[in-house]
């Protein structure tokens, strides 16, 4: 056997192993992909904020700064859903006491709930057989099914207690991408023009300034039409205009989910009596909206990642349908890089697709 075709049978066996150990390695962690996948993701967009901060701090605690970074984007995640389970909570508890009272004595329906837009009558008469009865919300749970819903409630334990170890493990992932964020880059950009050449590393740059657009159209844009619509839900009168503006802003990350929100709170005000002040709402949100989704957020997202909105709206729907919330960042990522390669191999990347 000649020198060459021991060289060629030694590089293959080698490729054979790397890529079975990197199957193995895949196969064992990928009930927690998620977790490294948003850590990834946070790490990527929080970079420039990380080095600012540790550039800040005295030189004898910026050995600290992973860990006191990471605690303070913890902070920052965890504080809008905290508040949120905290006032869930609390109305969880006066929503128990009513049902007792319906129980034992039955509690008559508000004025309100025939003013409902196309389900006031069936709310009403729902009412009225259920919680204005004595005893009415025990036989419709018995009518219901008791048995599903306990397989429901064991279910949603089991799936938050999943979601809370994901969740623990992607803040610990965090810490170390933060610690050794440098020497990963290096190696990994080093690996990536390996095997890709210079038009690998422009890929993996084009990847990071995607996902950081991403996270600004998305998160920040999120967070300034919760605010925008929070202050809309008090000056509306609505009840607990904080936790309707949090929720806002969360599912206004989703594409599409915040027009869902701002209308049940419209639909709340009409049927409350406050036409005015539901009409205001409806058309204030859908300004909010329609100002963030085709004007600010393609602007952040496409700049940074040279992507059409188009495809940007397509990144994301594709990505939430295939890899879940995940998939809002990694949706437009996989656009980019798509965009990146037609670009190159046509030989037209400063032209529009």
């Amino acid at each position: 056997m000649s020198g060459e075709n021991i060289i060629q049978n030694r590089f293959t066996a080698q490729w054979l192993f790397g890529s079975s150990v990197l199957l193995l390695a895949f196969w064992l962690v990928h009930s927690y992909f998620a977790a490294l996948a948003w850590a990834g993701i946070i790490a990527l967009a929080s970079w420039p904020s990380y080095l600012r901060f540790s550039s800040h701090l005295p030189s004898k605690v910026k050995r600290l700064s992973p860990l006191l970074f990471t605690l303070l984007v913890t902070l920052l995640f965890l504080a809008p859903f905290g508040y949120i389970l905290f006032v869930v909570g609390r109305e969880a508890s006066v929503l128990g006491r009513l049902l007792v009272e319906a129980q034992a004595h039955g509690l008559p329906p508000p004025s309100w709930v025939v003013r409902i837009p196309l389900a006031g009558k069936t709310m009403l008469g729902w009412w009225n057989n259920v919680l204005a009865t004595p005893g009415g919300f025990s036989s419709w749970v018995s009518q219901v099914g008791q048995g599903p819903l306990l397989d429901w409630a064991k279910l949603f334990g089991v799936e938050m207690i999943h979601r809370s170890l994901v969740l623990l493990l992607a803040f610990l992932t965090l810490f170390f991408l933060y610690r050794d964020g440098d020497l990963l880059a290096m190696r990994l950009l080093a690996l990536t023009q390996k095997m890709l050449g210079e038009s690998g590393t422009q890929h993996a740059r084009r990847a990071v300034d995607t996902i950081r657009g991403t996270v600004n159209g998305l998160v920040l844009v999120g967070i300034v039409e919760g605010i925008l619509l929070g202050l809309a839900y008090a000056f509306a009168g609505l009840d607990s205009p904080a936790l309707w503006g949090a929720m806002t802003g969360l599912l206004a990350i989703i594409p599409f989910g915040m027009p869902a929100l701002y209308g049940a709170a419209s639909l709340i005000l009409f049927a409350q009596g406050s036409e005015t002040a539901a009409i205001a709402i409806l058309v204030w949100g859908t300004v909010v909206m329609l100002v963030s989704d085709h004007v600010v957020r393609p602007m952040l997202i496409g700049d940074s990642a040279e992507l059409p909105l188009i495809l940007i709206i397509l990144g994301m729907l594709g990505g939430i349908e295939t890899f879940g919330l995940l998939g809002i960042f990694i949706g437009p990522v996989i656009m980019a890089t798509v965009v990146s390669l037609w670009r190159e191999w046509t030989h037209v990347r400063n032209r529009p697709v």
